[in-house]
């Protein structure tokens, strides 16, 4: 059965990444799990957000790396989704594990860049032994080179190599890092590549799906499909109408 990743929380019903779109993920038995971004602040703490800077989705202007994490806090978070979220705020990687914990799965999205974050991967780590999490995460990046080091640094964690594009010598790139799964977007996945990939046994992740049409068509695909989407109720909905008219 499709596995579905509420991406950044539910975030097409609440501010991305804030815990009202984690909570709305939550509650919801039909969501599989939870995807995050994580980047590391001025003094070194693990914080999660998508974009570099706090523009898009704060009342702040910077780079994230260039605030405490109690500057952060101190952004409003929310209210660019909507004036009832006023007071959402920049969430402590920390604050979401705690709160997702024996819940529900995560992905974390590790913002890395060419070192961008010195320490991250060793942060990270750090913070899902404090909490006892290695077995309930699945760490990803576009940057590789981090994915092995966090991989060298703890072993028994999943881990995934992010795509944008069909990428060549795809098997060696698993390899060589020791990633187990492959995060692909959406429009780049076919058939072939799917079949390949169980063959050597490596899961598969796809993203960021939010119309009726993708669904179907990687449902026709692989049926068993970790699909990242922005809009659980039109996987749910699509999902379900594709297995109706199948049983009839």
């Amino acid at each position: 059965m499709v596995k579905c990743i509420a991406h950044r929380g539910w975030s097409s019903k609440a501010p991305e990444n804030t815990m009202a779109a984690f909570e709305l993920a939550l509650n919801e038995p039909k969501i599989d799990g939870l995807e995050l971004d994580v980047h590391l602040t001025k003094d070194g703490v693990p914080v999660v957000i998508h974009d570099h800077t706090v523009d898009r989705t704060t009342d702040g202007h910077g780079l994230v790396k260039n605030f405490t994490a109690e500057e952060l806090k101190e952004l409003d978070a929310g209210s660019w989704f909507g004036d009832s979220f006023a007071g959402e705020r920049i969430l402590l990687l920390e604050e979401v594990l705690q709160k997702v914990k024996d819940h529900k799965y995560i992905t974390i999205e590790m913002k890395q860049r060419r070192n961008m974050y010195n320490g991250l991967e060793e942060k990270l780590i750090r913070v899902l032994r404090e909490y006892d999490m290695v077995n309930q995460v699945l760490v990803g990046s576009f940057d590789h080179t981090s994915i092995k080091k966090i991989k060298e640094l703890e072993p028994s964690l999943e881990t995934g190599l992010i795509f944008m594009s069909h990428p060549t010598l795809i098997i060696e790139q698993l390899a060589y890092t020791g990633a187990n799964h492959i995060m692909m977007y959406h429009e780049m996945i076919t058939k072939e590549l799917v079949n390949m990939l169980k063959d050597h046994n490596y899961s598969i992740g796809v993203w960021t799906v939010d119309k009726a049409t993708a669904v179907r068509r990687l449902y026709d695909i692989d049926p068993e499909l970790a699909i990242t989407t922005n809009r659980p109720d039109v996987l749910f909905q699509t999902v379900d109408a594709v297995t109706e008219m199948g049983q009839s």
